[in-house]
């Protein structure tokens, strides 16, 4: 039988920490205030960090503290000296996505263990291989792979992998996304998402659009596995892991103690393995957005995604019958209903609490199943409104009561031993099920009875009261001899300092010493550069030809539809950037799935064989695989390079340049060129989302297993309710990938980076018209020069070559 993993809950606050422990968690990940990837979850603050360890570690249960955000330089030292006390008090690991953060652990904190985040976007079992490499116990992957993708990965590595099983979906590849900040400010990758995705949008196809039903386009359904969990346990994976860091503390109760129950049905009997109706009608009540299994079972299509409702839908409660009047509402119930439940209506998009409801012209507060009742609202309601129960106060009532008794519902079982010898020091010692052993020898020597000795079973009766302890008695062993006499409160205090005795230890076994060091910058390693070199993606022989007539250094050529190009197409454009004198570089996919990476490589080195300079890159599994091929690479912005450990740690491994996140301020960019080859993407169209799923095919593609793929043939955008149109393309692997309505231009502020010494400057051509391609080079190139020989601006400005431009977070930086 496959062995049975951890189960990992979520805990944004004490009470879902206590719910979480009691309802049967193994382990819990909870945040740190400022350092969490959900920043708007309460967290726990650094103070609060050693009791709330300790709570989860005497009973058993392991403590994960998420700093899985990126951090900026200036953020550095406190960081720092959070994760020295998070060692100190022994959390059993950290949550990670910033590769610089990596790097100073291993550096600085090589004992405490390590979690990549899914926010790293790990998918490969290269990228498996690279952390494995860098030391990390455990990576967290992307929730875009299949089980068969899974098990790949877990055949071909040895670090522990932790899926998800139930909860909220991203529907970007986690780390990828950009939406957030680039539309507010607010970005997803420091925790600050703003969920564009849950917003409504409208997809115009050539321009014009188009009629659906539904326009929550970008919103997917919750993960819910528990029909299909035994093919996870049995995946090989260490851990499942629940999302809910910002839903309240009944959710995670009710979760927890259903997938608790299935872990161990399963255990019990693999072949029986089953979910209860009441099971399942519990966590759709808990919330649901609708369930769907993601992307586990294979390419879900239009199963994955709820274009209706983006909040919690609860169960239907039934249909508002003809005979209702405005805020008068009649109707037959399909399930039961009481005063206190939430209430939800299909068509006004507005819920409310039940106050009032009536039966026969009754007051009553409570309705069963069938009933026609009346209830009157806030407002009112058309007939025919379907009614949901979005809240089920006797289930969350009931619920609560788990977590807020005085005395705990788990309980750690020990054995007691105790002697009592006449003329000896009374003895007890208490072990439990983790072999932690305490022995306690009271200052009491037991005297022989004078009137009434103390038995064993007045012994064991006062040894077995460990009431609102965390400890119950599964063995007590009694050695004394006849007609002794030990005073209650004698044989009390030796109970009670044996349990306070084992609670240290349970605690106090994890911790370790506090590491005072003090976090200081490494020195600078580099002089900025006379002059920026310009960088250009393009996707095809025309564009290329423009680049390198109007005057660019460095070329990446491709896009992720590697399968367009072939031998003579790679001849061509290296034979034409070579005759200029220019370098040229393959860009290779962000997303590369184990399946596609054998036919990748063999691209990779036609590539190289024909001559070109090296690779750009922007997935962790590529990086590990150009290290085995020993080529030159570049580093891409898709990889978040955000301070000046993730910039050091990549030139160590072998990058001649880093491309830094677009989510950085000028400042912090020339701050970063002090540690190495850095670029950043002054013009073109900046990706905000990558998604597994295909939107347009989803929609349009047709309900067949097959995609009619209607992208092939079309252009298609989706407009948001403000106006804005964000550009979609589809590649060859039908990933949608979704670009900034507002093309990115610093041409007016290209002095500054040059002032800011920035040494390297890049401009995305890929999808650019031919005449643009040259107006938008050659007007950099212009100004550059002007720039570096101190020549007076020409007047062409990004007004002239770009309409509607963003400056991007240059000048305004992210949240």
């Amino acid at each position: 039988m496959s062995r049975i993993p951890e189960l990992l809950a979520p805990a944004g606050d004490i009470l879902s920490l206590k719910a979480a422990v009691e309802n049967g968690a193994d382990a819990v990940y909870l945040g740190i205030k400022k350092l969490s990837a959900r920043a708007y979850a309460s967290n726990f603050s650094p103070d609060e960090l050693e009791k709330v360890i300790d709570y989860a570690h005497l009973r058993g249960v392991k403590v994960y503290i998420t700093v899985n955000t990126l951090i900026k330089d200036v953020e550095f030292a406190d960081a720092a000296q959070i994760l020295q006390k998070i060692a100190a008090y022994g959390a059993d690991a950290v949550i990670v996505q910033d590769i610089g953060l990596i790097s100073f652990l291993r550096e600085f904190l090589p004992e405490l263990p390590i979690h990549a985040s899914t926010q790293m976007t790990v998918h490969n079992s290269e990228g498996v291989r690279l952390l494995e490499d860098l030391g990390v116990k455990r990576i967290v992957l992307a929730r875009e792979l299949s089980l068969e993708s899974i098990r790949y990965i877990r055949e071909h590595t040895q670090a522990e992998l932790e899926v998800f099983i139930h909860g909220a979906l991203c529907i970007c590849y986690s780390g990828q996304c950009l939406f957030s900040s680039m539309i507010g400010g607010r970005s997803g990758n420091r925790g600050y998402c703003a969920q564009p995705c849950r917003k409504q949008y409208v997809v115009k196809k050539n321009g014009k659009e188009v009629k659906l039903q539904g326009n929550y386009l970008l919103s997917p359904k919750d993960l819910n596995t528990s029909e299909i969990l035994p093919f996870l346990i049995e995946s090989g994976v260490s851990s499942l892991k629940i999302e809910g860091r910002m839903k309240r503390p009944e959710y995670v109760a009710g979760v927890v103690a259903i997938y608790r129950k299935l872990l161990d049905r399963y255990a019990a009997n693999p072949a029986g393995y089953f979910v209860s109706e009441e099971e399942s009608r519990i966590l759709r009540q808990l919330f649901n957005r609708g369930f769907t299994h993601a992307y586990l079972l294979g390419n879900p299509r239009n199963e994955l995604m709820d274009h209706y409702v983006p909040s919690n839908r609860g169960i239907l409660l039934g249909n508002v019958n003809s005979s209702s009047r405005g805020r008068h509402v009649s109707l037959k119930l399909f399930s039961p209903l009481n005063v206190g439940d939430g209430i939800s209506f299909s068509c006004e998009g507005v819920g409310e609490t039940v106050r009032k409801m009536f039966f026969r012209g009754k007051p009553i507060t409570s309705a069963d199943k069938d009933m026609v009742i009346d209830l009157v609202l806030s407002n009112p309601l058309s007939r025919g409104s379907q009614v949901y129960r979005t809240s089920d106060i006797l289930l969350l009532n009931n619920l609560e009561k788990s977590f807020t008794s005085q005395t705990p519902i788990r309980k750690i079982p020990v054995n007691l031993k105790f002697i009592a010898i006449k003329g000896k020091n009374l003895e007890l010692k208490i072990e439990d099920n983790d072999n932690n052993m305490v022995t306690i020898v009271s200052q009491y020597v037991v005297e022989p009875s004078r009137k009434n000795p103390t038995t064993e079973k007045d012994i064991e009766k006062q040894l077995s009261k460990l009431g609102n302890t965390v400890f119950y008695p599964v063995l007590l062993e009694v050695s004394s001899d006849p007609d002794i006499f030990i005073p209650l409160k004698e044989l009390n205090n030796i109970r009670n300092c044996a349990v306070e005795e084992m609670e240290k230890l349970r605690t106090q076994k994890w911790k370790k010493p506090f590491l005072n060091f003090v976090f200081s910058f490494s020195p600078h390693i580099k002089q900025k550069a006379e002059k920026p070199l310009l960088c250009v993606n393009v996707n095809s022989i025309d564009n290329l030809i423009f680049a390198v007539d109007e005057g660019a250094d460095i070329i990446y050529y491709g896009d992720e539809n590697y399968h367009s190009h072939n031998k003579m197409t790679l001849k061509e454009v290296y034979d034409t950037v070579s005759r200029k004198g220019g370098k040229i570089y393959l860009t290779t996919p962000s997303i590369v799935w184990d399946n596609e990476m054998n036919e990748l490589q063999s691209f990779i080195q036609l590539a190289l064989e024909i001559g070109f300079h090296g690779l750009l890159v922007s997935n962790l599994g590529i990086i590990r695989l150009v290290q085995q091929i020993g080529c030159n690479f570049i580093v891409d912005y898709p990889l978040n390079i955000f301070n000046h450990r993730a910039v050091s740690y990549f030139h160590r491994l072998g990058a001649e340049a880093v491309s830094l996140s677009p989510e950085l301020t000028l400042e912090q960019i020339s701050f970063l060129g002090n540690y190495g080859n850095v670029e950043c993407m002054v013009h073109g169209d900046l990706r905000l989302m990558v998604t597994q799923n295909c939107i347009v095919g989803s929609l349009m593609g047709g309900k067949n297993a097959e995609c009619s793929r209607p992208c092939v043939r079309n252009v298609f955008s989706i407009m948001d309710e403000k106006g804005f149109e964000f550009p979609l393309r589809m590649d060859e692997n039908c990933r949608t990938h979704i670009f900034n309505s507002r093309e990115l231009c610093l041409l007016d502020d290209i002095s500054a980076f040059v002032q800011a010494g920035v040494p390297r400057l890049r401009i995305d051509a890929r999808y650019m018209s031919l005449q643009k391609v040259k107006a938008v080079i050659g007007a950099y190139k212009k100004r550059l020069d002007e720039c570096i020989y101190m020549q007076p601006n020409s007047d062409i400005a990004c007004r002239d070559i770009s309409g509607k431009y963003t400056k991007g977070h240059y000048f305004r930086g992210v949240l």
